[in-house]
């Protein structure tokens, strides 16, 4: 099951590679906002491709999870707390189905709706959960991580805008090089590597 779900995530990577590549050669000097913008979608498209491959990587191990940490996971009903019993009336709804089943499609579910990562210790927990030794998750950074998830949440939240403005070199946003682009993309192929040695 991990090949498909790593070859979800390199199919994505090539998607960003991609739209790097149509950046073009890195020049000196700033380059207008308007022409940075393709690297603002690369990076944003990135971290919803790493989004997507640790949710999968989650739900594939869920056969693996304590009931301590499926009791995180309700029944949808819209909301983000579900529901925490049920009653035979929405237990009926599954009839027929195996408790396998209805488990793996609440989590998906759950995940799919709420889970999303916003730091690397929401990673980090990510990876635990799926059975990597705390120890060796620990003593990884993966490279720019957390400084491509910080980038990430500046442009889908704010636009990239620089909060630094006023005095020469300052815009009101922020630069971008290819290079950093480069490197984000380096971090997140970090992570499946390492998670490919460790599953």
């Amino acid at each position: 099951m991990l090949g498909p779900i790593t070859d979800l995530l390199n199919e994505n990577l090539t998607r960003v590679e991609n739209l790097v590549s149509l950046y073009g050669p890195e020049k000196p000097g700033r380059r207008r906002v308007q022409d940075t913008d393709i690297l603002r979608g690369a990076l944003v498209l990135l971290h919803a491709g790493l989004e997507d491959y640790l949710r999968s990587l989650m739900v594939w191990k869920i056969d693996t999870y304590p009931p301590e940490v499926l009791n995180n996971y309700m029944f949808p009903n819209g909301s983000k707390r579900g529901i925490q019993k049920i009653s035979l009336g929405e237990l009926a709804s599954s009839k027929g189905r195996l408790v396998d089943e209805v488990i793996r499609d609440v989590v998906k579910s759950y995940l799919d709706r709420y889970q999303s990562f916003n730091d690397l210790g929401e990673v980090k927990t990510a990876l635990k959960q799926c059975g990597i030794a705390q120890d060796a998750v620990e003593a990884r950074n993966f490279g720019k991580l957390h400084e491509m998830i910080a980038r990430r949440h500046n442009i889908v939240h704010k636009a990239d805008r620089n909060e630094v403005i006023g005095g020469q070199g300052n815009h009101g946003t922020q630069s971008l090089r290819k290079g950093t682009v480069e490197g984000y993309v380096a971090s997140v192929k970090d992570i499946r590597d390492f998670v490919t040695d460790s599953l």
